[in-house]
């Protein structure tokens, strides 16, 4: 839900240089002005490492030539990358190296997927996805008060409305951090208990590796009934936010698809239900849409063939169009516009059609 319009229609090479120069020296000064002294999980400083989002096992059964394709590849934009090496693919710098080799060594290890899974694996999958979401929230939250002041500076005449739009989303990022920290805190507590927090959802183990892995937190605004899930447009400071952790990891010859809830989570009865009692084909065509829908943190093989991203492409386009107009948009608005059952055409990943041949 956080896709920006980054359309390049009308600009010159040279100014869209220029644009990547400048976006690329705006992210350099929010990482380094976000940047943790301390290992958030050991505390020790220094010696912060890369550490993958998606295991990285799970990129290079996808990957061709050592790359993978992202959103950047289907959305109209010349100023971000369009494709990305599988060790910098979703990477981020928020814990130290140690931390990152010993803690996550259960879910970033292929066997832990050959049974049913446990819930060691799923609290690392979920202590990953918090850690992820707070660096990347932390930094975007660098990012809108440093444009604020710069628009105030440069533009002084368009400062009342850039208070306006970034004062709100400044706000947004505050709550988002302090929702991923109260995941973050249960995650990390798990670690030295034995206190079980999750309650699985589905666990499905496909028969052929997929063409796309994922790995993150969603706010579900709604599900396959037109039932409220999430207001996120809810002012009250007493109301929090229920994630659903999803999880889709590419295997050599499997792809392993989990989705999972926080076990005092009441709002996602109904879709719970649903999911639990549908086929498969219709999970996972829900999760499919529900990826695609909300996140923008999937990785794609460089396999697909062109109609196929011709059409991914097509829906990127629909989806941006709804994801800029947020600002104006209503919680009944909201509802319509991720109901589940909508009528727009995505491509099923998940389908064995689209399945990724492993060589080697």
């Amino acid at each position: 839900m956080n896709i920006i319009d980054m359309s390049t229609d009308g600009l010159s090479p040279e100014e869209i240089i220029e644009l990547r120069k400048m976006l690329g020296q705006h992210i350099k000064n929010a990482r380094e002005n976000s940047r943790h002294k301390e290992c958030l999980l050991c505390g020790k400083t220094g010696g912060f490492c890369k550490s993958h989002t998606i295991p990285e096992f799970c990129l290079d059964n996808i990957a061709w030539n050592g790359k993978v394709n992202s959103i950047n590849t289907l959305i109209d934009t010349e100023i971000l990358t369009k494709d990305s090496g599988v060790s910098n693919a979703g990477v981020f710098h928020i814990i130290c190296r140690p931390c990152d080799g010993s803690v996550f060594q259960n879910y970033e290890n292929e066997s832990a997927y050959n049974t049913e899974i446990s819930n060691t694996t799923l609290n690392q999958i979920a202590l990953k996805n918090s850690l992820r979401d707070i660096y990347k929230h932390e930094m975007e939250l660098e990012m809108f008060e440093a444009s604020k002041e710069l628009i105030k500076e440069k533009k002084p005449f368009m400062s009342f409305l850039a208070d306006i739009f970034f004062n709100a989303q400044i706000k947004a990022r505050k709550t988002d951090i302090k929702e991923c920290y109260a995941v973050f805190n249960k995650a990390k507590d798990y670690l030295s208990s034995s206190n079980n927090w999750i309650r699985l959802v589905s666990y499905d183990k496909l028969d052929f590796t997929a063409p796309i892995a994922y790995q993150g937190m969603i706010a579900l605004i709604t599900g396959v009934n037109g039932e409220v899930i999430n207001d996120i447009y809810n002012p009250k400071k007493s109301y929090n936010i229920e994630y659903l952790h999803l999880a889709i990891f590419p295997l050599k010859d499997s792809t392993a698809v989990i989705m999972f809830l926080d076990s005092k989570s009441e709002r996602y009865s109904q879709f719970e239900a649903y999911i639990k009692n549908t086929s498969l084909e219709n999970r996972l065509e829900i999760i499919n849409r529900i990826i695609f829908l909300y996140t923008e943190d999937y990785y794609l093989s460089k396999k697909l063939d062109s109609d196929v991203m011709h059409s991914l492409e097509e829906s990127a386009k629909t989806l941006q169009n709804i994801a800029t107009t947020a600002p104006r948009r209503t919680l009944k608005n909201a509802v319509k516009d991720f109901d589940l059952r909508r009528d727009i055409c995505i491509p099923n990943l998940l389908s064995k059609e689209y399945e990724v041949i492993i060589e080697g």
